[in-house]
């Protein structure tokens, strides 16, 4: 396929926000079946329309953050964010609004000024608070602004404000799945402004981000239900939507009745191969990764949510059909059809320009119940400081190595951040997210040197008491001590924090929201 202008036109960047004019690229083929999310009268996006909306709307920050740098400690400023970073960070909320079939948001000068003053305060703090104490040294006029912002903004803390965006999106660690309201602020169809504030620090997260979305000024949109992933063609490739993201139904009060829980079906089938997904009751335990199913019925922006989300999904590629039983309309009768389909692409596919992989490490292959592990150093950057890990790594026939790090490694780095969890055993591999991590005087060290013969760890890991199988390996010191090792990108989706990779800076592991 031709590479597409890097660049749209202002006329052509209307008519894809907006969809008030002709696409510039062709339909598409697939006729889908059901029912559309988002907006009635705003037309679905073609596969090429979307990768180049995309790449108009990159996660790259442009330049310095900075027109003037805020304090974090006292006497506190807020600073001031630069337009272009800012214009950078609501365009990438344009363009997954837009994805969802939703009218743009305006970025809002006095929301901005506001926003500052929560990023300033929950950087300060190290941590992410919607309702912070006032801090030493701290005036009441800035805690009084600062208090407006986090008790009215989405928090995240280790990420870009453009990364913050697709964080908030994504909302599925342990802690906010079971109602996702970061993401259904940012898919309010009556917000009509948003606002930014960003500030970092020496220590802890480094980075944090406020965003303003509790505005519902914007002239909003005739919808039946606002879904993510959105009906039609769908990126697979966002950082906003992966493998282990849930599903989203939020549905319109003003044509349905408010869900009950235990009266839904949603069936999610792969038409590619037909398996199917049932999810019904109320026996789902909130966790990073695995099956889950919730309705919640709290107006973040909108209430009345259907969540779900496959545990075994893997990575989404092709159509997948929903189907949502049980549901009554406004007048209480029963919906007798609610489907809609997804068609999962790779977005980065329409470019001729080679893409960078994901990452080194990929989802780790089934490990072999036995082998040869090889000595591996990792240079990892972890809240923006540099961390280097004594990994093992496994090597397939072709000579590529998968690397594996000691699980209470990571324990010991990330401990004292949001992402912190404890290690224990009773039997099995158990991990306690959110607590603090007890040391034992192993981390940080290799208890053996050389090629070591490895077993395949037997069972799965507890999460907050919930099986999960992860790829492990267990290797044992000259004592018949055991240490068990895992893929760092398998236990982040597992764990709630995230895994990165660039060619820049390799491998970054980034932090959690609020």
């Amino acid at each position: 396929m031709k590479r597409l202008k890097k660049q749209l036109t202002a006329a052509l960047l209307a008519a894809i926000l907006l969809a008030a004019a002709v696409p510039a690229f062709a339909a598409d083929a697939e006729n889908f079946s059901g029912l559309d999310s988002g907006s009635t009268s705003m037309a679905k996006l073609s596969k090429g329309e979307i990768a180049q909306m995309l790449a108009d709307a990159p996660l790259e920050l442009p330049g310095n953050v900075f027109d003037e740098a805020p304090s974090c400690i006292a006497p506190y400023t807020a600073g001031r964010v630069t337009d272009s970073a800012l214009q950078a960070a609501a365009d990438r909320l344009n363009a997954l609004r837009r994805l969802a079939g939703l009218p743009e948001v305006a970025l809002d000068a006095a929301l901005n000024e506001n926003a500052q003053y929560g990023a300033v305060i929950v950087a300060a703090m190290g941590a992410l608070s919607h309702t912070p104490a006032q801090l030493p040294g701290m005036s009441g006029s800035f805690y009084e602004n600062a208090y407006s912002a986090t008790s009215s903004s989405n928090l995240s803390a280790g990420r870009t404000l453009t990364g913050a965006v697709d964080g908030f999106m994504d909302d599925s660690d342990a802690s906010n799945i079971d109602r996702l309201g970061h993401r259904r602020w940012q898919l309010n169809p009556a917000m009509g402004k948003v606002g930014f504030g960003f500030a970092s620090t020496d220590s802890g997260y480094r980075s944090y981000v406020a965003e303003k979305v509790f505005d519902a000024s914007g002239r909003g949109c005739e919808y039946d239900f606002v879904a993510w992933p959105a009906s039609g063609h769908f990126p697979n490739d966002l950082a906003a939507f992966r493998s282990a993201t849930a599903w989203s139904v939020t549905l319109n009060p003003q044509r349905y009745q408010t869900p009950a829980q235990s009266a839904i079906t949603v069936t999610l089938t792969r038409e590619n191969d037909g398996k199917s997904w049932v999810f019904s009751g109320t026996n789902y335990t909130p966790s990073a990764s695995g099956d889950y199913f919730n309705v919640d019925t709290v107006g973040y922006g909108v209430p009345n949510c259907i969540v779900f989300r496959p545990g075994d999904a893997g990575s989404y590629e092709g159509l997948y059909t929903v189907r949502i039983d049980g549901l009554k309309d406004h007048s209480g009768r029963p919906v007798a059809d609610f489907t809609y389909q997804v068609d999962f692409f790779n977005a980065a596919a329409y470019f001729d320009a080679p893409q960078p992989a994901p990452s080194p490490e990929p989802d780790a292959a089934p490990v072999p119940s036995s082998g040869a592990a090889y000595p591996s150093t990792q240079q990892v950057w972890v809240d923006g400081r540099s961390v280097t890990f004594q990994a093992y790594a496994l090597r397939d026939a072709s000579g590529n190595d998968t690397n594996y790090v000691k699980l209470r490694d990571v324990a010991y780095v990330l401990n004292g951040t949001p992402a912190q969890f404890q290690v224990g055993w009773n039997g099995s591999v158990s991990v306690t997210t959110g607590a603090a991590y007890t040391a034992n005087g192993s981390e940080m060290s290799t208890p053996f040197s050389g090629i070591r013969s490895y077993e395949a760890a037997a069972g799965a890991t507890l999460v907050d008491e919930v099986p999960v199988q992860l790829s492990a390996i267990l290797l044992k010191d000259d004592a018949g001590r055991g240490y068990t090792y895992y893929n760092l990108r398998q236990l982040g989706q597992a764990l709630g924090f995230g895994v990165d990779w660039s060619a820049e800076t390799g491998i970054t592991v980034r932090g959690q929201d609020n």
